[in-house]
């Protein structure tokens, strides 16, 4: 064969490759117009721009562990979920029977995840968004930009679970109105309450806004936190404090709620031994309420509606 030849097959084979690619362009562009105009997907605003969403989607991804309350109180259950303290949450665990677990918040697993098929994904981590989006459909919703309220709405938009999640929002609040009165016989209004949560190595305050329990505390009951912690807390949502201002701290508490973290327990009983702990009002009175982190550190309805029957528990048997 002369090179007139080979320069001819090569340049059909070329031509047959283009209109091919072509006419794949065509048909996934095809595709997703009719998908659009059958009404089969839909637009949603993210962060990160319009992202076309499955009009009902059914196999969810949560990549993260802040955000699978929201998803379970929508009535959605995920296929897969960041395992980062999530299957041990007690609020959880019948919701999560059967989903999968696809990695830990640091170290999500991109093949397993892609395994699931799934058809949304939520995600808050920037540096894993690139790959997750290549998989499927991915919202970022930025950790920390939206409170619970705000949160459970916009996952209600996502999952077009709208009326769902303000019905769930609306029994919430009911109930946080109903336990409010009830604690109104017999707690002071006026009572001050501080979180303290104990490592190994550290000792940390926390506010409003950092889970532990701040949410129903501060922003449903409508309780304070001693001046001191509110100062200190009110940038981050946390502090850390030393052993010896302990008393500046917490003095002004009338309940205490403490909690340790793993390799936190020889640090707690160096603290529950001192005599800076045992002078504090509160320890006297025996209003100190341990709470453990998995049932603590979520902050969803879900989470919530647990940490307010816990609280209130405590509270009611504290005045008896």
């Amino acid at each position: 064969m002369n090179k007139r030849n080979n320069f001819g097959l090569v340049s059909f084979f070329l031509l047959m490759l283009i209109t091919l690619l072509g006419a794949c362009s065509t048909n996934a562009a095809n595709s997703s117009q009719a998908e659009a105009e059958n009404g089969s997907v839909r637009s949603y605003e993210s962060e990160k721009g319009t992202v076309e969403l499955p009009v009902e989607p059914s196999r969810v991804v949560v990549a993260v562990r802040d955000y699978v309350g929201d998803v379970l109180a929508t009535g959605v259950q995920p296929v897969g979920v960041s395992e980062t303290m999530v299957f041990d949450a007690p609020y959880y665990q019948d919701q999560l029977e059967g989903v999968e677990s696809v990695g830990a918040d640091t170290a999500i697993s991109l093949e397993k995840i892609t395994t699931l098929n799934p058809d949304l994904i939520v995600t808050y981590a920037e540096d894993s968004y690139e790959q997750l989006s290549k998989i499927a459909p991915t919202v970022l919703i930025p950790y920390g930009s939206l409170d619970y309220e705000e949160r459970l709405l916009e996952f209600g938009k996502i999952l077009n679970k709208e009326q769902e999640a303000q019905q769930r929002l609306e029994q919430f609040q009911e109930k946080v109105k109903d336990q409010k009165e009830k604690l109104s016989e017999t707690l002071d209004q006026d009572a001050k309450v501080a979180i303290i949560e104990v490592t190994d190595k550290d000792l940390y305050v926390f506010g409003k806004t950092y889970g532990r329990g701040g949410e129903i505390l501060y922003n449903q009951l409508g309780l304070e936190a001693p001046q001191k912690v509110e100062e200190v807390t009110e940038a981050e949502g946390w502090a850390s404090i030393s052993l010896e201002t302990i008393p500046e701290y917490l003095g002004e508490a009338d309940y205490i709620l403490m909690g340790v973290r793993e390799k936190g327990s020889d640090r707690k009983a160096e603290i529950q031994s001192s005599k800076l702990w045992t002078e504090l009002p509160a320890v006297k009175e025996g209003k100190v309420y341990e709470y453990d982190l998995e049932s603590f550190y979520f902050q969803d309805v879900i989470a919530l509606d647990y940490q307010l029957d816990l609280l209130v528990d405590f509270f009611q048997s504290s005045e008896k």
